[in-house]
């Protein structure tokens, strides 16, 4: 099983709460090393200009969120729904 795409899964299941670092440690049962390098690789990842996506770190927590240079086409999509 590739840890990537079980990180992956674990910030889209926390939605906006995000998770922290003692709590990925734990459910990936991974050392600090090993989860930085598992941040970083998917962090790259989402930098790249074909993604929708980026991965945000807010303090000691991780989360998933929206790219800025995309927000014309979010707020059109809320347009659209009102």
């Amino acid at each position: 099983m590739k840890l990537l795409g079980v990180l992956e899964g674990l910030l889209f299941v926390v939605g906006d709460e995000g998770i922290t670092v003692s709590s990925l440690l734990e459910i990936l049962n991974v050392d600090k090393e090993n989860l930085k390098n598992l941040i970083i690789e998917l962090k790259e990842d989402y930098e790249k200009s074909d993604r929708g996506i980026r991965l945000s770190i807010l303090g000691d927590a991780f989360k998933l969120t929206t790219k800025k240079e995309h927000k014309d086409y979010y707020e059109k999509l809320l347009e659209n729904e009102s």
